[in-house]
Formats: structure tokens, C-alpha cells, sequence
């Protein structure tokens, strides 16, 4: 009987669960394929409530529940945010207290300021992923050798942001340790406005804790994998624009009459034109969606790593975990400020592919004199709609690219010299 009650409960609570992630919006292709997930934007999904959008169908109870808990969650981060700052402010006469809590001070304010703008715009956020599996997403069995590349570069992000759970890792196992050592505290270094030892109090106030972080991590490590992908697909994009334009122009000289061969080509060269249209039109969409999140996440980095550098140099051995998110953040700024950089490099190389499509070679074999003339007339237009490069910004202010990562990270080393100078 009672093995019986426990399956049947047990049977109820996974079909809780699986309800749960039903409700949320899951990738697909045109076709209605659904699209293979890397761990960290698996991992977002089913962890992070706040900012993962609904499905399309969800009905009215779905989205109140999605409501609620965005309103609970604001909350939650509100109220850590409060405990994290009374924390600092009764250490400000002790530089080494107050910077204890300072990495994981702004961490929360930057994770609070990027998911719950994210999450007001859920919609927004699913349009865009539909429209980038619908558009510009490169498929395996279409194109598996560029398929094949972006995964091999995507390998590195994926470890960073195993680094950046191995930090919450540490944190989670405090629980263990405090119970080990007849302490309650919370996980993070925070006062609250109110007695926590009443172990109702603290049970709640250790699992907010465990929530923020998880729910801190998938944000972190899954948008960077999001922004990550986009932008290797799109560079894609761009790439199979420039191989297919080379490809045309060399096929037209060989099987096409010298008659037709001008026209031929300008239509090759609209194709192009149009494609290249609807990539730069994607890509500023692009920047719209992630230019706050980019801005935010770049703005706090110089702060974040200073800190960060100064709690493990000033106590390394209490500072494990923050070495982990350190290598992270390092290896983020660095791989991501790469693919800006790519991605500046090849949207730069477009124009040179229209002038470089052998139109010269193209003129010399036609015999249409007319259509050599609206030939070059196309071809000055594609060359100079084409001439700026695509640079993925914050609000302007910040460009993702290696160079602005590098300047990031020489603020950092000033600040954290200056730091430690005053201690």
C-alpha cells in the first residue's frame, strides 16, 4: 500500500515537472524540427524562469504563474540586495570586510538590472530567437562542415561557463559546512533586518539564497552562450554570402554566352545585395535585443574583476571559489571581444567580395555594351551600401570587440593596483 502511495506521488510530482517545462518555449526549426540545445542554454531554460520565455500557446493560468513569479523574484533579488548593502555599509571603515562582499554585491546588481529587463520583454526575446532559427541559424545537414566549425568554436564557452557553475558549487555546499559547524548563516556575506536563526526563517532564507544563485549562473553563462551563437551564425551568414557570390561569378564565366553574361552577373550582384540587406537588417535587430544587456555586463567588468582579484589576492585560500568566475570572466570578455572582432572583419570584407567578383574579366567576354554599363552601376551601388562593417554595441558606448575587451581589462589591472595601494 504504502509503495504504491509513494509511486503514485512520485509519478505526480514528475508530471508536475514536466508540465513545468512544457509551458516554456522550446527552439525549432522552419520545418518544425526541434533544434539540439548546448547544456548552458538547457541549463538557461529550465533554470531560469525569470528571463526564459513562454511558449506560444501558453494559456491564461500559465502566463499569470510566469507573471507571479517574475514579481516574486524581483523581490527576492531586492531583498538580497538590501541584506548585501547593509553588509557593506556597516564594514566601510574596514576595506577588507567591505570588499568580502563587494564580487558578489556586484554580481547581483548586474544579474538583477540584465535578467528583469529581459524578463519584461519576454516576447520580444522569443520573436527574436524565432526569427534567428527561422533565418540565420546554419543547420547540420545543410551546411555540416561550417556546422562542424561554429561547434568547435563554441567549446570554449561552454567550459567558461562550467567554471562559472563550479563557483556557485562552492557557495551551495555552505549549508553542509554551516550545519556541520552549528552555524546558520546564509550563503552569501549579507545582514538581514531580522532574526534568520528560527529555522522556518532560515530554511526560506537559504533557499532564496540557492535560487539567486542558480538563477544569477544560468543568466550569466546561458545569454553569453545565446550572444555567442548568434554571432558565429551570423558570421556564417556572411561567409556563405561572399563563397556563393566567388562561386556565381567563376560559374558565369565558364558556362555562361558573352551576350548575357553582364545581366547574369548584375542579378548575381542584386541576390547579394538583397541578402546583405537582410543580415545588416538582422543584426541591428540583434544589437536592439542584447545593446542593455551588453552595456550593463560590460560596465560592471573593470569593477567586477578588480575585486574580485583583490578578495582572492588579499585571501586566496577563503577565495577558491571567486578564482573559478575570475578565469570565467577573463576567458568571456576574451572569447566573445573575438567574435565581435570577427565579426567586424568579415561584414568588412563584403564590399571587397563584390569588387573582387571578376567583374572586370565578365566585361571583357560581354558584348552587350548596355548591360556593362548597369553592371558597373550595380556593382558601385553594392560596393558602397556594403562599405560599413557591422559592430555589435552597448547603447553605443561600449563595442564588443577584442581591442574594447583588452581596454576593459587594463582598467581593471589600474584599479586593482590603486586598490591595493590603499590597503
Amino acid at each position: 500500500m504504502y509503495s504504491i502511495k509513494y509511486l503514485a506521488e512520485d509519478a505526480d510530482e514528475k508530471e508536475a515537472w514536466r508540465s513545468l517545462v512544457k509551458m516554456l518555449y522550446r527552439p525549432r526549426l522552419p520545418n518544425g524540427k526541434l533544434i539540439p540545445l548546448s547544456w548552458p542554454l538547457a541549463a538557461y531554460r529550465l533554470l531560469n524562469n525569470i528571463c526564459w520565455p513562454l511558449r506560444d500557446n501558453a494559456n491564461r493560468l500559465e502566463r499569470l504563474f510566469d507573471r507571479f513569479c517574475w514579481a516574486l523574484g524581483f523581490f527576492i533579488f531586492i531583498q538580497h540586495n538590501d541584506a548585501e548593502l547593509r553588509y557593506i555599509l556597516s564594514n566601510n571603515n574596514n576595506l577588507d570586510q567591505m570588499l568580502i562582499c563587494g564580487p558578489t554585491y556586484l554580481i547581483l546588481v548586474e544579474a538583477h538590472l540584465r535578467a528583469f529587463q529581459l524578463g519584461l520583454k519576454k516576447n520580444n526575446f522569443k520573436n527574436f530567437l524565432k526569427r534567428y532559427y527561422a533565418e540565420i541559424y546554419i543547420d547540420k545537414p545543410t551546411h555540416p562542415k561550417l556546422y562542424a566549425n561554429i561547434q568547435k568554436r563554441l567549446r570554449p564557452i561552454w567550459f567558461y561557463s562550467f567554471l562559472y557553475y563550479s563557483t556557485l558549487f562552492s557557495y551551495v555546499i555552505t549549508p553542509l559546512t554551516n550545519y556541520l559547524k552549528n552555524v546558520k548563516a546564509p550563503l552569501f556575506k549579507m545582514y538581514y533586518p531580522f532574526d534568520i536563526t528560527p529555522n522556518p526563517i532560515y530554511v526560506a532564507v537559504v533557499l532564496s539564497n540557492i535560487w539567486v544563485g542558480f538563477t544569477v549562473i544560468s543568466l550569466v553563462a546561458g545569454e553569453d552562450n545565446i550572444l555567442s551563437e548568434v554571432m558565429l551564425h551570423l558570421n556564417g551568414r556572411f561567409l556563405l554570402l561572399q563563397q556563393k557570390l566567388r562561386q556565381n561569378a567563376d560559374r558565369l564565366l565558364h558556362n555562361t554566352d558573352g551576350r548575357y553574361i553582364a545581366d547574369a552577373l548584375q542579378d548575381q550582384i542584386i541576390e547579394a545585395i538583397e541578402e546583405n540587406v537582410r543580415l545588416y537588417e538582422f543584426a541591428k535587430g540583434f544589437e536592439r535585443e542584447f545593446s542593455f544587456r551588453i552595456f550593463v555586463n560590460l560596465s560592471f567588468s573593470a569593477g567586477l574583476l578588480c575585486v574580485l582579484c583583490f578578495k582572492v589576492y588579499t585571501n586566496p585560500m577563503a577565495s577558491y571559489g571567486f578564482m573559478f568566475w575570475i578565469c570565467a570572466k577573463i576567458m568571456e570578455m576574451i572569447l566573445v571581444g573575438q567574435l565581435g572582432s570577427t565579426m567586424i572583419y568579415t561584414t568588412n570584407e563584403v564590399s571587397s567580395t563584390f569588387y573582387e567578383c571578376n567583374w572586370e574579366l565578365v566585361l571583357m567576354k560581354s558584348t552587350d555594351t548596355k548591360a556593362n554599363v548597369r553592371l558597373l552601376k550595380t556593382l558601385a551601388l553594392a560596393i558602397s551600401t556594403s562599405g560599413k562593417p557591422f559592430v555589435l554595441t552597448g547603447f553605443n558606448y561600449f563595442s564588443v570587440s577584442l581591442t574594447a575587451v583588452l581596454k576593459i581589462l587594463q582598467g581593471a589591472g589600474s584599479y586593482f593596483t590603486f586598490l591595493t595601494s590603499m590597503r
